[in-house]
């Protein structure tokens, strides 16, 4: 197992554009023995993956909000530390929904694996997994914990600097007019200012910009606004 956390933190060093790190990605999974990898980064207001999982589970995964249900990612945000995994091992302790969750991911060759999170900037967290179609994997020692955050930092920078394209992820979306009254705001514009712009009272703008404030999970304007801006919503 040391021997995989050491590729993988080869990998970082690894120079090229999206294809090679995902290409490097793939042959360190095979090369442990598992069958898929999915890195995924989970921000407050919405989380992305670059995966090797089937195109039909990821889709899947992220129009039903899976995100938000999956035990794996549940323990991520628990344990902070790396650990092992199975659909089986967990049962007992699942929700009808959470079982229901493992029985379709288990139709794509998901039943179990290691998954290793770490924290990274304002408050947001990435995690590597390495899964396996087996009922349960096994481990001849212990994995290094200090080893396997230190491999996971590295490549969470790796992917954020080589700026890959998103195998899936979470759908934000803004409906025309939160886009129009963003999209003010962003150029400098107050809600008060909005509203005079776009001929409406200064109440609607308030309560389009709650809404999606809400809707993005994120505490301020000036949050919800740079995320727009990075989604290309505005």
């Amino acid at each position: 197992m040391q021997h995989w956390l050491d590729k993988l933190t080869d990998l970082a060093a690894i120079p090229g554009d999206e294809q090679v790190v995902k290409e490097a990605l793939g042959k360190v999974t095979k090369t442990a023995g598992f069958e898929g990898y999915a890195y995924i980064n989970i921000q407050p207001s919405h989380a992305s993956a670059l995966s090797s999982y089937h195109p039909e589970w990821q889709a899947e995964y992220f129009r039903r909000r899976f995100n938000k249900l999956d035990p794996v990612i549940k323990r991520a945000q628990t344990l902070k530390r790396v650990f092992v995994w199975s659909s089986e091992w967990d049962r007992p302790r699942l929700s009808p929904e959470e079982q229901s969750f493992f029985s379709l991911a288990a139709d794509f060759g998901i039943r179990s694996g290691i998954t290793i999170p770490v924290r990274i900037a304002h408050g947001a967290l990435a995690m590597f997994t390495l899964a396996s179609s087996k009922q349960a994997i096994d481990i001849d020692r212990e994995i290094d914990p200090v080893a396997a955050a230190a491999a996971v930092a590295q490549l969470h920078t790796r992917i954020r600097f080589s700026g890959p394209t998103p195998t899936a992820e979470e759908a934000l979306r803004l409906d025309p007019k939160g886009a129009s009254y963003l999209s003010w705001i962003a150029d400098g514009k107050t809600m008060e200012e909005v509203a005079d712009l776009e001929g409406v009272k200064y109440n609607s703008v308030r309560v389009k910009i709650e809404h999606a404030r809400k809707q993005f999970n994120v505490h301020t304007i000036a949050h919800l606004t740079a995320t727009a801006i990075r989604r290309k919503l505005i």
